[in-house]
């Protein structure tokens, strides 16, 4: 799904809304995360090709100041390597609870041949809830079984 003209505008200003009201405790976000990469080694997001890529995580309740960092890595299950300290990273207040963390990545940025990305999560010690996802520009979705079925997909471009 090409993002078009819509991609550069979030890129550089982000605004989400939920459409989710949290009623309870990690209703909204009930994926608990622990100190771990995001996905994990063999999995790593493949960016090439894409101009940008958005790294949204939805906040569920959290118990510490954790934090998101986002690597990348030459390979899908290759060597985690830091982007930036300050640009890639995060700490949450452990009353962040229900908030939204966005990153935005040009992939021109990123280290040669370094186009696949994780998120590390850290300092976690108590239950922490949080959902991390990738949108890359010009998202091609995978074709396995697991895909999401065409008729859920959705796009609105110019």
């Amino acid at each position: 799904m090409g993002m078009g003209r819509m991609g550069q505008v979030l890129a550089h200003s982000l605004e989400f809304f939920s459409g989710h009201t949290a009623t309870g405790a990690h209703q909204l976000h009930d994926v608990l995360v622990n100190n771990e990469y995001y996905p994990a080694s063999g999995s790593f997001v493949d960016v090439s090709g894409k101009e940008r890529v958005h790294i949204l995580v939805l906040l569920g309740e959290l118990a510490d100041a954790i934090t998101f960092e986002i690597y990348e890595s030459d390979a899908v299950g290759g060597t985690e390597d830091q982007i930036s300290a300050t640009y890639c990273k995060h700490t949450c207040a452990a009353d962040d609870d229900n908030e939204f963390v966005a990153f935005t990545i040009e992939v021109a940025k990123l280290s040669t041949d370094h186009h696949f990305l994780t998120c590390k999560v850290g300092s976690v010690n108590g239950s922490n809830y949080a959902a991390i996802f990738f949108l890359p520009e010009g998202l091609q979705l995978p074709t396995s079984s697991d895909a999401l079925p065409a008729a859920s997909q959705h796009e609105y471009v110019g």
